[in-house]
């Protein structure tokens, strides 16, 4: 009779010591499947969000470092602007799709009114402040087809996008919002006048007054509304967003030159009426220069520390690269935490089946050994004798761990929801995450990283699983196997 049908019909003959060892097997296989489980379910988690979050990325100072020095550190140390010539090679990296470098500043007007909320300009409410309030705010772009557009921020509804040559004499033509078309009744090609006033404040009377200013006119070439963000929000979200929703109505694109000039003429006009500023600006011998805000769009999510690897040498002292996905690892405690403790599980379970399967098998192969004896006594072969026993194992081995398959999985269902209700209790005061980067990232809060989270039976899962499983069952059989390997014919039968 050949090793293999003995080892078949060992398995039906002891059904009491396959049963136990199928017991033992399919405990532990439990385990080792919720926690392979719960891993797969996290690093799923993890590649959704961040791909949500975009592959946005800046440049920008580290403000933790600066906290960290100590008061002398922070005096002595100069901090120096980031280098156009250095966003433009940051620009050229092979990661990197499409980026902009952008200027900003904040201007009123006379002649054209803000939009202040859909419940003001339903009441027909029209705000007045005391002299004229800087409610536009005109960003500065270089790249000419708006990166704002190409991310989704806002979409082009009608007229059209700048010319590179607009955007390299700095060409007084801007791309407003629909919402202020409407309310000041402009179309395509009309012109409007915002003011650059440079204020001066009055030490007797305590108040700020117009010392000079003069008109922007700009041309209107296109007009934009920003993304409808069709999600639930609460009330305290809903008041933010809706904030942030005016401020983006009253921006205004307009090539860099322009704001360059505007900032220019704002800096020598405050030197003219104020000495002491004149007279820091040539004792320190600093001039105006442009600052920049580089956005940089990565070609993936993935390519994010690859990116931040090669550029980060490149940059100033204090200077740092700030991905968007870095928001996935404020907001993904629950479901890091959870990813850990199932680690530390599969780790301890893999270990802990090893030396129970071990301990087993060798238990039982100490009460076969008149019956092994017999078989290398008659001649058989060491390793068939070794191969009839991985087969009674392995047969045992896959039934168990294709039950513990199904059950693991459903287990880790309800364990890992239970845990993450709990983490999540504990962190509720975090509804709303915010960085450098927000305008170019989704909305993701704690609570969407959880509702992601979803265990799932699939073929990467059943691999992984009956990959460790029966390599952990093997390892755990061989090693008792030793004992069969050193056993001596003569001295068992006599």
């Amino acid at each position: 009779m050949n090793f293999i049908k003995r080892g078949l019909l060992s398995i039906t003959r002891k059904k009491g010591k396959v049963l136990i060892l199928l017991a033992v097997i399919f405990i532990l296989g439990n385990v080792i499947s919720g926690s392979i489980s719960i891993q797969q379910a996290t690093g799923n988690v993890e590649k959704s969000i961040k791909e949500k979050l975009g592959a946005a990325a800046t440049v920008e100072l580290d403000y933790e470092a600066l906290e960290n020095m100590d008061e002398e550190e922070q005096m002595s140390i100069e901090i120096a602007d980031l280098d156009l010539e250095l966003i433009k090679q940051i620009g050229e990296i092979s990661y990197v799709k499409y980026y902009d470098y952008n200027m900003s500043t904040w201007l009123g007007s006379e002649s054209l009114q803000s939009y202040q909320g859909e419940e003001m300009d339903d009441a027909g409410v029209e705000v007045v402040a005391d002299g004229m309030s800087p409610d536009f705010m005109l960003k500065g772009i270089n790249y000419a087809p708006v990166l704002d557009f190409e991310e989704g921020i806002g979409n082009l509804v009608e007229g059209r996008i700048f010319e590179s040559q607009e955007v390299e004499n700095g060409s007084s033509v801007a791309i407003i919002s629909k919402k202020i078309a409407e309310k000041n009744n402009l179309q395509i090609g009309d012109n409007f006048t915002l003011t650059n006033s440079v204020m001066d404040y009055d030490e007797t009377t305590g108040e700020e007054k117009v010392a000079t200013s003069r008109d922007v006119v700009l041309e209107v070439i296109g007009l934009f509304e920003p993304a409808s963000a069709n999600v639930e929000q609460s009330e305290e979200d809903a008041e933010m967003l809706d904030f942030m929703d005016i401020d983006y109505q009253n921006t205004i694109y307009v090539p860099n030159e322009i704001i360059s000039n505007e900032s220019r003429y704002q800096s020598e006009e405050y030197m003219k009426i104020d000495e002491e500023y004149a007279e820091t600006v040539e004792a320190e011998g600093t001039d105006y220069s442009d600052i920049y805000t580089p956005i940089f769009v990565l070609k993936s999510p993935e390519d994010s520390v690859a990116f931040e690897e090669e550029v980060q040498p490149l940059l100033p002292e204090l200077y740092k690269v700030t991905n968007a996905g870095d928001q996935y690892d404020s907001i993904a405690a629950p479901v890091e935490s959870m990813s850990k403790l199932a680690g530390y599980v599969l780790i301890v379970a893999v270990s802990a089946t090893v030396l129970i399967i071990g301990l087993v098998v060798l238990l039982f192969l100490r009460d076969r050994k008149h019956e092994l004896g017999i078989y290398l006594s008659l001649g058989e072969q060491r390793a068939r004798v070794v191969g009839q026993i991985l087969i009674e194992v392995m047969v045992v081995d896959v039934i168990g761990i294709t039950l513990s398959l199904f059950s693991g999985n459903f287990l880790a269902q309800g364990i890992s929801n239970t845990l993450l209700n709990a983490e999540d209790t504990q962190m509720e005061d975090d509804m709303m995450y915010y960085s450098e980067l927000q305008a170019y990232q989704n909305n993701i809060t704690t609570d969407d990283v959880v509702e992601s989270y979803e265990v799932r039976l699939d073929s990467s899962y059943i691999l992984m699983f009956y990959l460790i499983g029966l390599l952990t069952i093997l390892v755990s059989t061989i090693i008792p196997l030793v004992y069969i390997v050193r056993l001596n014919p003569k001295k068992i039968m006599m």
